[in-house]
């Protein structure tokens, strides 16, 4: 058996691209653009009425310019990832140097968090992703040297530059804070992003799937309905077939009498009529079968089985052919305890050998052979089916009886052997099947 890996999430495909947003999310941006900016400036204004931007016009005009601008990427963040976090960053420097205090507000880092969410979570070019994200957090590394060489420490901004108490010095402080609070912003804007990109990967792999249920639940539904269509007509096949080939077969008898003796002829025709009863009896019982369930059907008197076969045999003589059942009674006892599937299958592969002898053959007498064997191996049904006459040119072995009976034969789980005889005129049909005789299958 082979072993299949079992399916994870873990395993990404590589070459795998999240779908772009369709236009209703695009225009979901918008909306939610429009609500972040305008929570941003009621921040903006609250700050503003508390003084941390402090009185000069120019400032205050430029607290609100920066965290306007701030926003801005947020529009695209979905349909240019990659651009709009290198575009967010050089917005996050520049106006930052607009006002000193913008960057340290929650509303202008909110908005820098969600584009570098958006990139991670949206970027379809994962490599040039991570090469952006590196360098942006190097830049910010940057950008944090330089203003402690500047400055001394990033507290200086909040004049506490002579604070004394606690574990650490102000500049030392100021660099673990500083390094940590950064570490946790960036970190968590890519955790999260990187978590929306696996979302996005397993709900598009379990589309996949599902399509794949459906195109196989389709061509499962499509097979059921061939193998009852193939089941249907190898029905009609091997039990009308049989009727109209005898039918046939007296029709032309009688036909031959009528000019030479007329009272001849009356055997004949009785013998068309019967088959022709038995005929359309034997279509009523199929189609009866056919449109009732499994739970409707009545077993051995809704089909033919094993003990009908002596009636098809007895039904040679009327085309002249001397026939013979060959059958001993533990065999007989055996083959009966078959389920009714099983014994249909064995009376129909019969019935087709014995109108192929009808139909193809110069035969005048046929033997059909009934054999079980039951070991602690297993046991086994033969049937056989040899007749002495000579085949027809015209018979190719490849007819829609011959294949039938190889096909019941495969489906029993056994095989078929069809063809001339050797060393003697005829033909013979064997088919062997597993059986098991305790449980009837």
């Amino acid at each position: 058996m082979t072993a299949h890996p079992r399916f994870s999430f873990r395993a990404l495909d590589p070459d795998w691209e999240r779908p772009s947003p369709s236009p209703r999310e695009l225009r979901w941006d918008y909306a939610v653009w429009l609500v972040v900016l305008a929570g941003t400036l009621l921040m903006v204004s609250a700050y503003h009425s508390t003084g941390v931007f402090g009185s000069d016009p120019g400032d205050i005009r430029n607290a609100y310019i920066a965290h306007i601008g701030m926003t801005l990427p947020l529009l695209l963040r979905r349909r240019f990832p990659l651009t709009m976090l290198i575009l967010g960053t050089v917005f996050f420097y520049c106006l930052g140097f607009l006002n000193n205090l913008a960057a340290a507000t929650i509303g202008y880092q909110v908005s820098y968090l969600a584009v570098i969410y958006a990139a991670v979570a949206w970027g379809k070019n994962r490599s040039m992703l991570w090469i952006i994200y590196a360098m942006v957090c190097l830049s910010v590394l940057v950008w944090l040297v330089s203003l402690w060489a500047i400055n001394g420490s990033a507290f200086s901004l909040f004049n506490i530059d002579d604070y004394q108490g606690g574990l650490f010095d102000v500049p030392t402080a100021s660099y673990i804070s500083t390094f940590l609070s950064n570490l946790i912003f960036f970190g968590f804007g890519a955790v999260l992003g990187r978590s929306a990109w696996i979302g996005a990967y397993q709900r598009s792999v379990l589309e996949r799937q599902q399509a794949q249920l459906e195109v196989q639940s389709q061509q499962l539904a499509e097979d059921a309905v061939n193998r009852d269509r193939l089941r249907i007509a190898r029905e009609l096949h091997d039990s009308v077939g049989h009727h109209v080939s005898a039918m046939g077969i007296q029709a032309a008898a009688a036909r031959r009498a009528l000019t030479k003796k007329p009272e001849l002829a009356s055997q004949p025709l009785e013998n068309v009529e019967k088959l022709a009863r038995s005929s359309v009896d034997e279509m009523k019982s199929i189609i009866r079968v056919l449109r009732s369930d499994s739970s409707e059907q009545t077993g051995a008197s809704a089909e033919p089985g094993v003990r009908d076969i002596v009636e098809l045999v007895d039904q040679l003589s009327d085309s002249g052919i001397v026939g013979k059942l060959q059958v001993d009674a533990q065999s007989e006892a055996r083959l009966g305890s078959l389920a009714q599937g099983t014994q249909l299958s064995i009376y129909r592969i019969v019935q087709e050998a014995l109108t192929n002898v009808r139909k193809h053959s110069t035969a005048r007498s046929v033997l059909v052979v009934l054999r079980t064997v039951e070991s602690a191996a297993g046991g086994w049904v033969e049937l056989e089916v040899t007749d002495d006459g000579r085949v027809s040119s015209a018979v190719s072995g490849r007819g829609y009886g011959l294949q039938g009976i190889r096909e019941r034969a495969e489906v029993l789980g056994g095989t078929a052997d069809l063809g001339p005889r050797q060393g003697t005129d005829g033909w013979k049909v064997r088919v062997r099947f597993p059986a098991d005789f305790q449980t009837g299958q």
